[in-house]
């Protein structure tokens, strides 16, 4: 962190002036009525970092007032950290997004703020806890589900971006040529679907009895990007709840018709573990994928569920797609700006004071804070942004979450402070 030269709160007079400057002038995307840049009116601008900037206001649309909550900061900055963090580190269990945060600060790593993540099912505590997109973390892949969505990702210089992808993953017989899909990885399986367990899902698989579970010995974490011999170490029929140990894997089918090949590998075989990060080209779920070759180096992902502005432009999913778009509630937003800057936001709503958005009101909001690139995370009671008090330098929640209190949640988007 560097060290001002001039005393500290003339360095954030400067800061807010600056920061107040450039969301002025950032030009309005096509398509968006210039009303909507005008309508975030920031009351209070905090310099809480170098590179990280906090805003708070309100903004009024079709009459109603909600209170809108701005981060914007420039994840190359070599003093901050954009991280994609679950819960526990693990799937199954919760945590609030802003204990996560806190719970991973270590003395040269603190965080500045967090904001929620990715929709799971609410209040389970088994598979169905996973986030419903992509989670890596720290370089190693924790869910992958079998459809694209839109997913934010970092790679190890700060550089950001947005896409519709997923990680498919493959396991290839050695004398094969072609591989078997497995098709979602540390989440449920409740179909005819193969899914691969690794320990970051839990202490054991948590399946029910009757399927065919086979245990892979690895030889390094399973990455989104990467090729990795494995080993057949062992094979259960009819079994259930395999546990789930350091360096091995479990590979995991329901009895039926379908991916018998899972039930007929044997103890000893070698296999080829190939992951890779793709985009949808057709379907989000299944039909032809390409390589993401922007997504080669990224370390850090977590997955939403709509876009809100794609490209410069409004791009919110239609009512027959998703009716509770169109409604005003709270809302959660991840962006990425066309110089490379990430905007997180949440608005309040379903209280006195604060009605909330729409998914189309959040992508003309977006686009008029500079984003071109943005999509909604989950929203509801469980929309909360925590950050740093500069009077105290304690980590807590600053908006008011519609429940009254900050939910739990299976993952969070936090931003890290580096050095001293």
């Amino acid at each position: 962190m560097r060290t001002p030269s001039i005393p500290h709160h003339l360095v954030v007079r400067a800061l807010v002036i600056a920061a107040g400057l450039a969301i002025v002038a950032t030009p309005l995307a096509a398509g968006v009525e210039p009303a909507a840049a005008k309508r975030f009116k920031p009351t209070s601008t905090l310099a809480l970092a170098p590179g990280v900037t906090y805003q708070a206001g309100r903004m009024k649309v079709g009459g109603r007032t909600s209170i809108v909550r701005v981060v914007t900061l420039d994840p190359r900055h070599p003093a901050v950290r954009l991280k994609a963090l679950l819960s526990n580190d693990k799937v199954v269990g919760r945590e609030n997004s802003s204990h996560i945060a806190k719970r991973k600060s270590v003395p040269g790593m603190q965080a500045v703020v967090a904001t929620n993540g990715d929709m799971s099912t609410r209040d389970r505590l088994d598979a169905y806890a996973a986030p419903q997109g992509l989670h890596i973390q720290d370089g190693e892949l924790m869910v992958a589900q079998a459809c694209a969505r839109p997913t934010i990702g970092v790679d190890a210089g700060g550089n950001t971006r947005i896409g519709e992808v997923r990680v498919h993953v493959t396991l290839t017989e050695l004398d094969k040529k072609i591989g078997k899909q497995v098709h979602r990885v540390n989440t449920h399986r409740d179909d005819a679907k193969v899914v691969l367990f690794t320990p970051r899902f839990a202490k054991s698989t948590k399946t029910a009895p009757g399927g065919v579970e086979v245990v892979l010995q690895m030889s390094d974490t399973l990455r989104p990007n990467g090729t990795q011999m494995v080993t057949v170490a062992g094979l259960r029929r009819g079994a259930g709840n395999t546990a789930l140990q350091p360096g091995r894997a479990v590979l995991s089918v329901r009895s039926g018709n379908t991916n018998r090949w899972v039930g007929k590998l044997k103890p000893g075989e070698q296999l080829r573990l190939d992951t890779a990060v793709v985009r949808r080209v057709d379907r989000p779920c299944g039909g032809t994928i390409q390589a993401a070759g922007t997504w080669a180096g990224v370390i850090e992902a977590l997955g939403g569920n709509h876009f809100t502005a794609r490209d410069g432009r409004v791009a919110p999913p239609s009512r027959s797609v998703y009716p509770a778009g169109w409604q005003r509630h709270p809302r959660t937003n991840v962006g990425v700006t066309g110089d490379g800057r990430v905007v997180m936001v949440t608005v309040d709503g379903r209280q006195r004071g604060t009605t909330g958005l729409n998914l189309a009101q959040m992508g003309k909001l977006m686009l008029s804070l500079g984003a071109r690139q943005s999509f909604n995370l989950d929203g509801g009671g469980s929309t909360v942004m925590a950050r740093r008090f500069l009077k105290n330098g304690k980590f807590g929640v600053t908006n008011r979450p519609s429940d009254g209190r900050e939910r739990d949640a299976t993952q969070a988007l936090a931003v890290f402070q580096v050095g001293p």
